[in-house]
């Protein structure tokens, strides 16, 4: 721990005098610093997007859920830290919204398990890896932009990140929450103010510091994602190595009913055809928006909330899910969405519940993000430093959850969005869709057609 820089830090960071005495105090009896050992071995951090549904018991404080008995203060290094105000004017930027959307069907894309249900939240993974570029420098940065912004500065890439996050959580009917946190070693490790300052200013993210030695730290990050899931996600890590330094965590989760719930009546038995066979499960049946392109049928159902919806794409025929997904680009996704029409459909959807994990190493190196998980390579020096070595990333794990039932829909790092549904004109040809069979679904922010979740469902009944 490089002693001197803390307490020379320390008389720059924003905090009460109390705290400030009281700290002082505890790195003045620390020992003096120690010379680097001359052989370095590289240390590593984990990210963790964390995704659930549901209520969740925690403190409000710049848009950022803080548990309430988790961590102590002695352990918050957000204390002394104060987050800028940001300027919030204008919009999410074009580039960037195309760019997301390409990274979202991508990352899906590449981590959409075959013949199984999955769920990946878009959302969650570029907050959680937005809040990692901060720490980057050299090419590692240059491939988080190109990934991310497609291009776009650092600077540019927090804004639109920022500006994202609050127009996704100015949900007025049902609930968007996000949450975001460092947890970080408490040996020889020196974390840079900068970075825990842009974190704060842009991400609201706290930043901890623990004893990573000891089983109550694995209990207390646990803690800390179980409260901001709403208790759907309890588990996000077992156990800490000797070469784990830090934890960056992202936890999302989107709850909503629908605009037009579903009768008991409307609730019937079907059979669903499976990779493994054929089971039965309820159907719920409804009139929704028609959506449409040559090779595949879906609906759109809407949230209370306008802004958010439910999208669900049966392929046609003779295209395997997996066929149909390979061929998906963040363009034709957009271009599905805006099929959307005065066409309506007799929908028929099962109800479906499941979690999901998957790591995301391959994915995101698929993707170009090589340099970050490569310990030779990577360059987190903006982050922090430590005798031990340089930092790179050791494993990117997301878990996520979801319920679609007669009331809405609840899931992790989700939203539901609705396009205004009044009358619709007269239809020559009544349409039917019925996701009887493997199906992708999404729920997209219906403004900039970006999906905050995306899925698919192979047995409704896992």
């Amino acid at each position: 721990m490089n002693r001197d820089k803390y307490i020379s830090e320390l008389n720059e960071i924003k905090a009460s005098e109390d705290f400030q005495q009281k700290t002082m105090e505890l790195l003045k009896n620390l020992p003096a610093d120690r010379e680097p050992e001359k052989k370095k071995k590289p240390l590593r951090l984990v990210l963790v997007p964390a995704l659930a549904v549901v209520l969740v018991c925690g403190l409000l404080l710049s848009g950022v859920l803080f548990p309430l008995s988790t961590v102590s203060a002695s352990e918050n290094l957000m204390n002394g830290v104060s987050a800028n105000k940001i300027d919030v004017k204008g919009s999410v930027s074009e580039d960037f919204i195309r760019s997301q959307q390409d990274f979202s069907v991508k990352l899906f894309r590449e981590s959409a398990a075959k013949g199984q249900n999955s769920l990946v939240s878009p959302v969650s993974v570029s907050l959680a890896l937005g809040m990692t570029a901060n720490g980057a420098g050299g090419e590692t940065l240059t491939q988080f932009e190109k990934l991310l912004g497609g291009g776009m500065d650092i600077t540019e890439l927090n804004r639109n990140e920022y500006l994202l996050a609050n127009q996704l959580k100015s949900i007025t009917d049902g609930k968007l929450q996000i949450a975001n946190s460092i947890w970080y070693r408490d040996k020889n490790l020196t974390v840079e103010k900068g970075f825990l300052q842009k974190n704060a200013d842009y991400f609201g993210a706290g930043a901890f510091q623990l004893d990573f030695g000891k089983q109550s730290t694995v209990n207390k990050i646990n803690g800390w994602v179980k409260e901001n899931t709403g208790g759907k996600i309890d588990k996000m890590v077992s156990q800490i190595d000797d070469a784990t330094t830090m934890y960056l965590i992202n936890a999302l989760y989107f709850e909503s009913d629908w605009r037009i719930a579903y009768k008991d009546y409307q609730v019937r038995d079907r059979e669903f055809q499976a990779p493994g066979g054929k089971v039965t499960v309820p159907f719920m049946n409804s009139e929704e928006i028609y959506l449409h392109d040559g090779k595949s049928d879906g609906i759109l159902k809407p949230f209370k909330d306008d802004r958010f919806a439910l999208m669900a794409i049966l392929p046609k025929e003779g295209v395997g899910l997996d066929e149909y997904i390979a061929q998906m680009t963040g363009k034709s996704f957009a271009a599905l969405l805006d099929s959307s029409g005065e066409e309506w459909a007799d929908s028929f959807l099962p109800k479906f519940k499941y979690e999901f994990s998957v790591g995301l190493n391959d994915p995101l190196k698929a993707l170009g993000l090589t340099d970050a998980f490569d310990a030779d390579r990577a360059d987190f020096r903006s982050m922090g430093s430590s005798p031990d070595g340089p930092l790179f990333i050791s494993d990117v794990l997301h878990k996520t959850f979801i319920q679609v039932d007669e009331l809405g829909a609840k899931a992790g790092a989700a939203t539901s969005v609705s396009m205004a549904a009044t009358s619709a004109a007269p239809v020559q040809e009544q349409k039917e869709v019925v996701f009887d069979r493997p199906f992708l679904y999404a729920i997209v922010d219906t403004q900039t057609k970006l999906p905050v979740f995306i899925g698919t469902v192979s047995n409704p009944k896992e």
